[in-house]
Order: structure tokens, then C-alpha cells, then sequence
């Protein structure tokens, strides 16, 4: 060391060896979502990052930040394509901020189940939406197996029929197709940060939201709004995001061991849902929660102009809402 010290001198050296260390240290990976410590999407998540550094031998890791604490979802997508954050989890129709035609997975009663998405998933015109997140925008798709149950109502006060929506205040996410679908229902939608939502049906800031049918034990909102209307209007993948630049400047075998454990941990948290769901609803129902079931048919009839005026002015592809009404099965 005094030797090699006397050759290139004491400055020279420490940063030779700052760099040297620097090559062997771990890379890690940050990762943000919206969802509670709790939730069946941060548990996956953490056993994604689990599954990177068991596999990566360290070399790779993954801290997840739930509860939006990395900024809002918009934010994160947005710091995704700046290259300041590495990674973002969220439902699929929050692409729409990067391109209009996700927003076709966030319009109500236009899929029918899990297996309906699946085969959206398998066409071309999917595969060319997330060509373009990566194209356009700088985002990758590392995994959207991540399926939930469907989307239901979650109220204060009982949802009988589409009428006993209107004037209801609804907390919703800051996207035009939710916003434009639950006012044409009849609702008046108000946007709060998702992390914020039991605090504002528990105080009476809005008398309910739509959530996944999964996410309601988890994240509490039952005991804010203990009726639940299965209205099952929606379902779309949770997904996890890599910005793009991130990607590239990991090698190979990172990648790889990257994207098959965003994959594995999809079919954890699809298993995890299926396999709590009944003990939750248990436990909800003993506690006073009510399910109720409706006539969908009548709600579906009032977002259907909202639908079709999306495809009018170029919100939606032209074609599309037709082309995944084929693939009902």
C-alpha cells in the first residue's frame, strides 16, 4: 500500500480506491406506491425486493416507500421520467397521464373479470401501449400480473340503485375517466390523495369512494364506510414501472433478475388476495359491515355516452372500445 501510495500519490490513490469501492457496492433500487404498510400491494412489493436481493446475492436491492410518501401518483410517474426515482407501482389506467388510451382500462363495466383483461393483455394493441410508455415516455412495464378484485362502491350511507348516487360525494383519483364516469352516475367526484381517503370518509369529507373489493380490509375503509355495494365495475392490473434510463444502466443479469421477481411477486399478490379475501369479509361482516348486492345493468346504461364521447374525441382509439368487447369470451 506505502508503495503503491509513493507511485501515484495519497489524493490519487483515495479516490482510485473511493471508485473501486463504489463498483462493488450494492445498487439500490427505490420504489414508491400509494397503498398502507399493510396492504396486500406493499407486502408484494417487499416480497419483490426480498426476491431481487435473494437472487442478485445482494448485489441488487429494493427499498419500498408506501403511503405515498414519495409524492403523489402523478408525481412519481412524472420523477420517473425525469430519471430522479427509480421505480412506481399502480393500477394500469394511470398511464393515461402518458397516453390517453389507458384510460380505456378505467372505464367502468367495459371488462368483464380477470380473465377478460388477460386476453387485452395478449393483443397487439397492448403490446404497442407499452412499447410507447418506453418509446414516448421513459417507462417501462416490469410486471402487470398483479390482479385484484373487481371495483366496488364503499359508502357511509347503503347504495341501492344508481339513483342513490346522485349528489353523493365520492373521493376519487385525479383522473378524468373516473371523474367524468361517477359524474355521469350521478355522483359529485372530489379528488383526495388515496393515502388520504379513510381520514376524509371518517370525518365526513366525502360520504364514500370505489375501491378494490381487496383493498378494503386492508387499508381500513370499512370502518370509515361500513357499506360496500358490489358493483364490480372495474378491474384492472396493478403493475410495477422502472423508468427507463434505470433500466438500461443495470446489467443484464440484473435486469433479468429484476423483471421475473416484479412477475413472481404478481402471482404472490394474486394468491394472497384469493386466499384472504373470505377470512376478511368474515371478520367485516362481524363487525357490521354490510354487502350488497345490485342490479348493475341500470349504472352501466349511464356510462356508456361517456364512453362512446371518449371515443368520439380521440380520448379513446377508435375501435377500441369495440375490439375489447370482442374479447369478452
Amino acid at each position: 500500500m506505502r508503495m503503491l501510495e509513493r507511485i501515484i500519490g495519497p489524493a490519487a490513490l483515495t479516490v482510485a480506491l473511493t471508485f473501486a469501492g463504489m463498483a462493488d457496492a450494492a445498487t439500490t433500487l427505490r420504489i414508491g406506491v400509494g397503498t398502507a404498510p399493510l396492504s396486500s400491494e406493499t407486502l408484494a412489493l417487499q416480497e419483490m425486493a426480498r426476491l431481487v436481493e435473494e437472487r442478485s446475492g445482494g448485489e441488487l436491492t429494493v427499498d419500498v416507500f408506501d403511503s405515498d410518501k414519495l409524492g403523489s401518483s402523478v408525481a412519481q410517474i412524472e420523477n420517473l421520467q425525469l430519471g430522479t426515482q427509480d421505480m412506481h407501482s399502480n393500477v394500469a389506467d394511470w398511464y393515461q397521464h402518458l397516453n390517453p388510451a389507458w384510460s380505456a382500462l378505467a372505464m367502468p363495466f367495459l371488462f368483464g373479470g380477470v380473465e377478460h383483461v388477460q386476453r387485452f393483455q395478449d393483443s397487439d394493441t397492448y403490446d404497442a401501449w407499452k412499447q410507447n410508455l418506453i418509446d414516448e415516455h421513459g417507462v417501462r412495464m416490469l410486471a402487470d400480473n398483479w390482479y385484484r378484485l373487481p371495483r366496488v362502491l364503499i359508502t357511509r350511507t347503503p347504495v341501492f340503485t344508481v339513483e342513490d348516487l346522485d349528489g353523493m360525494k365520492l373521493r376519487m383519483p385525479n383522473l378524468e375517466t373516473y371523474i367524468e364516469t361517477w359524474s355521469a352516475l350521478g355522483a359529485k367526484p372530489t379528488v383526495i390523495a388515496y393515502a388520504e381517503a379513510f381520514l376524509a370518509m371518517k370525518t365526513g369529507t366525502v360520504n364514500g369512494m370505489e375501491a378494490p373489493l381487496s383493498g378494503i380490509f386492508p387499508q381500513k375503509f370499512y370502518q370509515a364506510s361500513p357499506f360496500v355495494t358490489l358493483t364490480r365495475h372495474q378491474i384492472a392490473p396493478y403493475t410495477a414501472i422502472i423508468s427507463e434510463p434505470v433500466w438500461q444502466n443495470l446489467p443484464a443479469d440484473q435486469q433479468e433478475i429484476l423483471q421475473q421477481a416484479a412477475m413472481d411477486a404478481g402471482d404472490f399478490y394474486y394468491d394472497l388476495i384469493l386466499s384472504s379475501f373470505d377470512e376478511q369479509k368474515r371478520q367485516m361482516l362481524a363487525e357490521g359491515v354490510a354487502f350488497i348486492e345490485v342490479a348493475t345493468e341500470p349504472f352501466a346504461a349511464k356510462v356508456e355516452p361517456v364512453i362512446r364521447k371518449f371515443e368520439e374525441d380521440g380520448k379513446l382509439p377508435q375501435g377500441l372500445v369495440q375490439e375489447i368487447r370482442d374479447l369478452a369470451g
